[in-house]
C-alpha cells in the first residue's frame, strides 16, 4: 500500500531536448565529419561520443551507454586502418595547420624579439631577408683579363 503511494501512477518518457536539432547525415558525411575531428586533434573516445548517434546502428541491440560506445569506438578504430580515411584526416589537419600559420609566424616574432637567434634566423629565412650558407654554397669567380688594357706604370 505504501509503495503504491511512493510511485506515481505513470512513467513520463524522458525525452532529448537536442531531438529537434539532429540532422540526418549520410555514411560519408559521417566517416568526413569523423576525419575533421580527427584532423583537428580530437581523440577516438571523444569521437565516438560526439558521433555515437550515428556510428550506432538505429536498429542495433538496446545496449548500456557504454557498449554503444565500445562499439562506436571499434567503427572508428577500423576507419583508422583505411588508408583512405587517413588521407582524408590528412587533408583536414593540414588545413587545420595551413589556418594556424599566422598564430606560429606571431610566436616565432615574439621569440626573436626576445633574443633567441635560431628563431630570428629562421624568420629572416622566411621573408628571404637572409639565406644559410649551405644553401648559398661557394661560388667560383673567373676573371678574364686577356683583353683588357693595362693601365701605364
Amino acid at each position: 500500500m505504501e509503495l503504491s503511494r511512493a510511485l506515481p501512477d505513470r512513467v513520463v518518457e524522458q525525452r532529448d531536448p537536442n531531438k529537434p536539432f539532429v540532422v540526418p547525415m549520410e555514411w560519408d558525411e559521417v566517416r568526413e565529419t569523423a576525419a575533421r575531428l580527427y584532423g583537428r586533434g580530437f581523440s577516438r573516445s571523444q569521437i565516438a561520443r560526439a558521433l555515437m548517434d550515428y556510428l550506432y546502428p538505429t536498429n542495433g541491440v538496446a545496449r548500456t551507454e557504454e557498449q554503444k560506445l565500445s562499439h562506436c569506438r571499434k567503427k572508428l578504430r577500423n576507419w583508422e586502418y583505411s588508408q583512405e580515411f587517413r588521407d582524408l584526416v590528412y587533408r583536414y589537419a593540414v588545413v587545420d595547420l595551413d589556418m594556424d600559420t599566422p598564430a606560429i609566424l606571431t610566436g616565432l616574432g615574439r621569440r626573436a624579439k626576445r633574443g633567441r637567434v635560431d628563431a630570428a634566423r629562421l624568420a629572416l629565412e622566411l621573408t628571404g631577408r637572409h639565406s644559410k650558407e649551405d644553401a648559398a654554397g661557394p661560388v667560383s669567380v673567373t676573371v678574364n683579363l686577356a683583353n683588357v688594357a693595362r693601365p701605364p706604370e
